[in-house]
């Protein structure tokens, strides 16, 4: 099957965040799967900086924008068995420092979304299902209907759109329209602006999201964004998949970021000697305390508000020590940095990013707490996992699907959750979790179980293949 992926990042050219990872690590188990799998991006300037020399010229064409033609080169770099192809324009993408947030996105995207459609005649590759990622690819849909279906080679391409997180939409004037080299369609309005992610929801054949729970939430007001009625005319060709991890970056037995490598045989000692090496770079004292490690952009929607209710009372009951990572809101980075020197012993924290840092905290920290608002699928559960760390969760979209509460009877589960966004309900969560990790025999068990739980992409990839032949009728 011939599969081309739309998006504006994939790791290792250029990362913001989720949808760069899963851009960077899904392509890669289908071509496995020996399907022929190609991405095309936008050169950003990050990506030119890094990689310029590797970078082979394809070919290059002109892109109507409004009453201008834009030059769009197009050039490829082979990266792990798949094709990624980059459109390459100086003004709207190689010139600036970042990938989002310009006074122009809406005509930044709009050229992208035409330049893809255009690029398939001049490399000469029609592919079966065109999936588009976010709302920097939600035009494509539209476009390709309106102008292209005409177009005998483009007839049978089909489309998927996916959704990594409902909250971004790609809204912008209306006046945005001269720029978009397609003609006016409601699908292109909401509330009466231009809306990407609305016109890939609309038009797209079928409608992805990054979990199953995630899915069903985004039906419902609370979690859609303004997007939930329109969804639910789309009930029938919505599919939540979660996402998966890539093993091959994220393993405590090959990971030169972290202090002992380790595998399940030997789990205790490379737990023990991970949690010294983090307790010593953040001066913390060595008790028999577990550490609460946080990897996250510090914001509200993460659950920091909840945090910062009960994590003082944790603290001085002697339960935890915490170590955090990220950045974000001024006012949670203060609280954190001030609590720091409250509790100088038992709270470590490090304001920014760090990946080797982030590593170590999986590594050496022995709970790893998500206590999210909403969380369309969360990775950070997931390699915590194969670290031996045990997830800490409010029970949200991919949290839910892929954290299951332990049973102390049973020994069923992989973590600790709770379901309301309460702060009483995760200090109760917390202790829990304290009492089942003084218990060795329970606990032991549990963080063994965990590393060798199974999320890696092959899964997923199983199941996007199984949606693109239903895609075509197979």
């Amino acid at each position: 099957m011939k599969i081309l992926f739309v998006g504006s990042e994939s790791s290792p050219f250029s990362k913001t965040g989720g949808l760069g990872d899963v851009l960077g690590s899904l392509p890669k188990e289908l071509v496995k799967m020996e399907h022929d799998v190609r991405v095309v991006l936008p050169k950003h300037g990050i990506t030119k900086m890094n990689f310029n020399t590797l970078m082979e010229p394809v070919t290059n064409y002109k892109v109507p924008v409004g009453d201008k033609l834009e030059y769009a080169g197009i050039e490829k770099i082979v990266h792990e068995g798949v094709c990624y192809y980059f459109i390459d324009n100086e003004y709207y993408f190689g010139y600036r420092d970042t990938l989002y947030g310009h006074y122009d996105d809406g005509e930044r995207y709009a050229f992208f979304n035409n330049a893809v459609l255009i690029m398939l005649e001049e490399i000469d590759f029609y592919p079966d299902v065109i999936n588009c990622n976010d709302w920097q690819s939600g035009l494509i849909p539209y476009i390709l209907h309106k102008n292209y279906k005409s177009k005998k080679k483009y007839k049978d391409i089909k489309t998927l759109m996916t959704i990594h997180n409902i909250a971004y939409q790609g809204v912008f004037s209306k006046d945005l329209l001269k720029y978009l080299n397609v003609e006016y369609g409601s699908e292109l309005e909401y509330d009466n602006m231009i809306n990407f992610l609305k016109c890939g929801i609309n038009t797209a054949d079928f409608v992805t999201t990054v979990s199953e729970t995630y899915a069903e939430e985004i039906l419902h007001d609370y979690f859609g964004y303004g997007m939930n009625n329109i969804l639910n005319t789309r009930r029938e060709t919505l599919f939540g998949i979660v996402n998966g991890i890539d093993y091959e970056s994220f393993s405590p037995e090959f990971d030169k970021k972290i202090f002992f490598n380790f595998k399940p045989y030997n789990y205790l000692k490379g737990k023990a000697l991970n949690k010294k090496g983090l307790r010593n770079y953040f001066d913390l004292e060595e008790n028999k305390k577990p550490v609460v490690g946080v990897v996250s952009r510090l914001t509200e929607a993460k659950g920091f508000d909840l945090i910062q209710s009960v994590i003082e009372d944790l603290l001085i009951d002697n339960k935890i020590q915490l170590v955090i990572l990220g950045s974000g809101d001024s006012n949670i980075e203060g609280y954190f940095e001030e609590l720091r020197k409250r509790h100088p012993n038992n709270v470590g924290v490090y304001i920014g990013y760090s990946d080797s840092m982030a590593r170590k905290i999986y590594a050496g920290s022995d709970f790893f707490l998500m206590p999210s608002r909403f969380e369309p699928c969360g990775l950070a559960q997931l390699i915590s996992l194969k670290y031996g760390t045990i997830p800490i969760v409010r029970r949200t979209g991919g949290l839910k699907d892929t954290i299951i509460p332990y049973n102390k009877y049973t020994l069923e589960g992989n973590g600790f959750g709770f379901d309301d966004y309460n702060d009483q309900d995760m200090k109760n969560t917390i202790s829990f979790a304290t009492d089942i990790f003084k218990n060795k025999k329970l606990w032991n068990p549990l963080v063994k179980k965990a590393m060798l739980q199974d999320f890696s992409w092959r899964q997923s990839a199983l199941k996007y293949v199984d949606l693109y032949r239903k895609l075509k009728g197979e």
